[in-house]
């Protein structure tokens, strides 16, 4: 099967090959040739993922045909402020089967997270923890639910951002309700904004939502070796 890539350096020394067929895929490096050599492993183990949580074998693809489609670069609009990429695959507008997908993706990317958090006791979660820049646990989930309401916000959906929950799971829930009730309003919109110099579509945001909540998931196992 053919894949594209969409490549970007999404912070410094943090690139990511996206595969633009596979909403919620994609290949970590520390510089874009690792990106995208990783690529073929991270579409496997996506592929590997999603038949998990689906119930079902995983189906062996040994013929990859990956194609670098399109390399971007992140640009300073402000002293504080990175704008990164916006593909030309994020200008297609949503169709309800796609958003259908997004919304199921979502749903798997949720129950990992949660599964994770389950694991950690309340007294763990909010312990300081050195060097993490979110502080802790509860941070990183804070952060979470923040950025997908600032993610939603970019299309002008979101809600008043006073009304954002303090307490870590109540807002990781608030914010994906609304994403969850906004979404499908997007099928074939072709809406495009932009915000403080970047530019955004609802592709653009399914793709930056499952790719945030998975690196975090990640992210979170990890620390707290669950």
């Amino acid at each position: 099967m053919r894949y594209r890539l969409g490549v970007e350096d999404i912070e410094p020394g943090h690139w990511v090959a996206w595969a633009l067929e596979l909403p919620g895929c994609f290949s970590p490096g520390s510089t874009r040739t690792e990106a995208i050599a990783n690529a073929g492993a991270s579409i496997a183990a996506y592929e590997h993922w999603l038949a998990m949580h689906e119930g079902r074998d995983p189906v062996d693809n040994p013929y990859m045909d990956i194609h670098v489609a399109e390399i971007c670069q992140s640009i300073q609009t402000a002293p504080d402020y990175t704008a990164n990429a916006f593909f030309e695959d994020d200008r297609r507008a949503l169709s309800k089967e796609d958003i259908q997908r997004v919304l199921k993706l979502l749903e798997f990317t949720r129950a990992d997270l949660m599964a994770a958090v389950d694991k950690i006791s309340k007294e763990r979660r909010a312990a300081p923890i050195p060097g993490e820049a979110d502080e802790s646990i509860d941070g990183i989930l804070n952060h979470v639910g923040a950025s997908e309401w600032w993610y939603l916000d970019r299309l002008e959906l979101a809600f008043p951002r006073a009304e954002l929950p303090d307490d870590p799971v109540e807002r990781l829930k608030k914010t994906r309700g609304c994403l969850r009730a906004k979404l499908p309003d997007m099928a074939g919109v072709g809406l495009i904004t932009t915000r403080q110099g970047e530019t955004w579509s609802a592709r653009k945001v399914a793709r930056r939502a499952l790719w945030h909540e998975k690196d975090h998931t990640q992210h979170i196992v990890k620390l707290a070796g669950v």
